[in-house]
């Protein structure tokens, strides 16, 4: 099969004007001018999508798919009042819920030309509906848990769901990790214990780290809405816990959390030392700037990521927290956000952001070696986004056209190792009309008063005034 179009964008090199790639079974067996790869190939069907572009699919290094029907539930919250606020309501949901709800962020991603996540579970919803849908990435196992004398017991049953998941994702396009959920709902020992025990099982880590300044304070000063509202909500009040005095970034180093393949996702609330932390054990960062932004959270120092070496890869943080999840509107608010934060557009550019969505995120999941641009050898992981339209015309440079110009609406096709997984008459596995019924019922089970209405939203803000 040759795919071809106005642009193919490899990323390890040059864009390719008039470019085609050459699919054999899973893999990318070339890549170059449509016209040399037709005459080469003469017997392969071509599929030429035209005034599009074809690159590697997106790396989506943070989500949760199941939290998709949540969308627009929570808006308008600081990060430690939408958190309470999902909580609340994610008491309502029952098993099919989830799956209902992880099948339509499912549905989301796919037709957004995500072909990779890193999706952090509670339930296994993520896990289930991935493995239908035919999507590659790293479904994160959440631990949480403040209690001491409850460790053994809540490592006990994540290991047992974690050795469950890499029992159902054989022969899959999916990895098993686990996530210690973030430093508000993990007990310094559980951290301890998680990241022993995934060291010792060669098993990835992903948490929450240094996001809001509601967390900061948390772990600094033993304050915040985490540090009441949210601890009764979980039933930890009674619980002991004592400000560290320390930051996020450092107090988790003390529990050896970074000793292994780690992924931090935000890292927004974190200074020079926090950064060299990250540096010295090789800590990958799962930037989201929509969410961060929307949540009131702050821009994270992605400059200084960058200069020193660090691995960064983009992430839409679910419909829950963001709304979309539309990996171009990720990489262009992103970009702008950093550009207005320096007050100058040195530094950072279209193709840069696009590197990072694709390649990046990867690195990040450290599968670069498999996925992330269009070379040959490489899982054929492949989108094409439509660029015909009047706000796009005409394309003088590919990576502007996808970061100024686009959205997840353009995207037209989305494929995963050689199979096609939609294209823009629909999807080849998942049933739309189906997900989008079950959809409805959920929405009314879970819609209620928000927090502004309650009255709740003033209180808190008088508090932290």
């Amino acid at each position: 099969m040759l795919l071809a179009a106005k642009w193919v964008l490899p990323i390890t090199s040059d864009p390719i004007e008039n470019g085609a790639i050459l699919i054999s079974k899973d893999k990318i067996k070339a890549v170059g001018g449509k016209r040399d790869l037709i005459k080469t190939h003469p017997k392969e069907t071509v599929i030429d999508f035209g005034k599009a572009i074809l690159l590697p699919g997106f790396v989506d290094t943070h989500t949760h798919l199941e939290y998709s029907v949540f969308r627009g539930m929570c808006d308008d919250l600081p990060f430690a009042l939408w958190k309470i606020q999902v909580t609340k309501k994610s008491k309502k949901l029952s098993d099919s819920d989830w799956i209902s709800s992880a099948q339509l962020g499912t549905l989301e991603a796919i037709q957004s030309g995500i072909t990779c996540i890193a999706d952090i579970s509670s339930t296994g919803a993520s896990l289930s509906t991935a493995l239908l849908a035919g999507l590659r990435g790293t479904i994160f196992c959440e631990v949480s848990g403040m209690d001491h004398s409850k460790i053994d017991e809540v490592v006990s049953c994540a290991r047992r769901n974690v050795h469950s998941w890499l029992e159902q994702s054989q022969n899959s396009h999916l990895k098993i990790g686990v996530s210690p959920f973030g430093v508000y709902t993990v007990a310094p020992p559980l951290f301890k214990a998680v990241s022993d025990w995934a060291r010792k099982e060669d098993i990835p880590l992903c948490l929450h780290l240094a996001g809001s300044p509601d967390e900061y304070s948390f772990i600094m000063y033993g304050s915040s809405l985490l540090a009441t509202t949210y601890r009764d909500l979980m039933g930890w009040s009674d619980l002991l816990w004592q400000p560290m005095g320390v930051s996020p970034v450092k107090y988790v180093e003390q529990w050896d959390v970074f000793e292994g393949e780690v992924i931090a996702v935000h890292c927004i609330q974190v200074g020079e030392r926090d950064i060299d932390i990250l540096r010295k054990y090789d800590v990958a960062i799962a930037h989201c700037p929509k969410c961060s932004a929307k949540l009131g959270m702050g821009i994270a120092p992605l400059r200084d990521f960058i200069r020193c070496g660090l691995r960064v890869g983009i992430g839409t943080d679910s419909p829950a927290s963001n709304n979309t999840m539309d990996i171009f509107d990720e990489m262009r608010t992103g970009l702008l956000l950093q550009r207005g934060a320096s007050e100058s557009v040195e530094g950072f550019s279209a193709e840069q952001f696009v590197r990072m969505a694709t390649l990046g995120g990867a690195e990040v999941l450290k599968m670069e070696g498999e996925i992330g641009s269009l070379e040959e050898g490489k899982q054929a992981d492949i989108i094409a986004v439509d660029i015909s339209h009047s706000h796009q015309i005409p394309v003088n440079d590919p990576y502007s056209a996808l970061v100024y110009t686009t959205n997840q609406e353009n995207v037209i096709f989305t494929m995963v190792g050689g199979k096609v997984l939609y294209e823009k008459n629909g999807y080849s596995i998942l049933d739309q009309e189906e997900i989008l019924a079950c959809t409805e019922p959920i929405r009314k089970k879970l819609k209620g008063r928000s927090l502004r209405h309650q009255g709740v939203w003033q209180a808190c803000r008088k508090w932290a005034r």
